[in-house]
């Protein structure tokens, strides 16, 4: 995990950050494991939080994902979760 501050770009009103999600796509994300994505959801939606992916959309129910305040998508994996069957690395 790296956190950068762009010095000098405080004032720059065109800086913008390129979160890696679009062309060109390059940068990874985040993930934090737990312990109950359905809940943990729920009050992220409740407070506003977008969602990129709902644990209820896609074959993949046991994560998430949503966006920071700059577009980075940070994944929610349900803790003892396994992926055997619904990906090929696994």
């Amino acid at each position: 995990l790296e956190l950068t501050h762009n010095h000098g770009t405080e004032k720059d009103d065109q800086f913008n950050v390129h979160t890696g999600n679009s062309d060109p796509v390059g940068f990874g994300h985040i993930g934090f494991l737990v312990d109950d994505l359905v809940r943990t959801c729920d009050e992220m939606e409740k407070r506003g939080v977008p969602f990129h992916k709902r644990p209820n959309e896609g074959n993949m129910s046991q994560i998430a994902f949503v966006l920071d305040p700059n577009g980075y998508r940070i994944e929610l994996i349900q803790r003892g979760c396994t992926f055997a069957g619904t990906c090929s690395n696994f």
